[in-house]
């Protein structure tokens, strides 16, 4: 029995890259949790309107084509509201606040990551994390 997973809603996992969906896809099962994924921002936004599949957290590169991952958190939070966000990215998070596609205090966890460093965070955000709105509307 996984020792991690508390929510059975779906995780949303966005990356363009297939081989990191399915690294984070399977770390995410592994420990109990549903997951959903999409290659691009317009992908998961068609999954994030579909209302009959509640989905609490979305992990999200930075960069991508067609939508970076703070415009498809802040789109995302508009459809819903209590969305919590993770940024996943080979960048360092100073970086990426300085070219202004996320915001000081996002959460962020720099890839690669650690064996059971994703499952970690992913519990501790969905147990105690801020909502994307939160986190956004202190960096406007």
């Amino acid at each position: 029995m996984p020792i991690f997973a508390q929510s059975l809603s779906p995780i949303l996992v966005v990356d363009d890259e297939k081989v990191v969906r399915t690294l984070v896809r399977l770390q995410l099962e592994e420990a109990g949790y549903p997951v959903l994924e999409a290659p691009d921002g317009r992908e998961a936004i068609k999954l994030i309107l579909d209302r009959s599949t509640p989905i609490e957290l979305l992990i999200t590169d930075v960069l991508m084509p067609y939508m970076n991952g703070r415009e498809l958190a802040t789109r995302a939070s508009i459809i819903r509201p209590d969305i919590r966000v993770l940024f996943i990215s080979a960048y360092s998070a100073n970086l990426l606040i300085d070219l202004g596609v996320a915001p000081t205090g996002a959460d962020f966890l720099r890839k690669p990551f650690q064996h059971g460093e994703l499952a970690e965070r992913v519990k501790k955000l969905l147990a105690t994390g801020r909502t994307w709105r939160q986190v956004n509307s202190k960096s406007v």
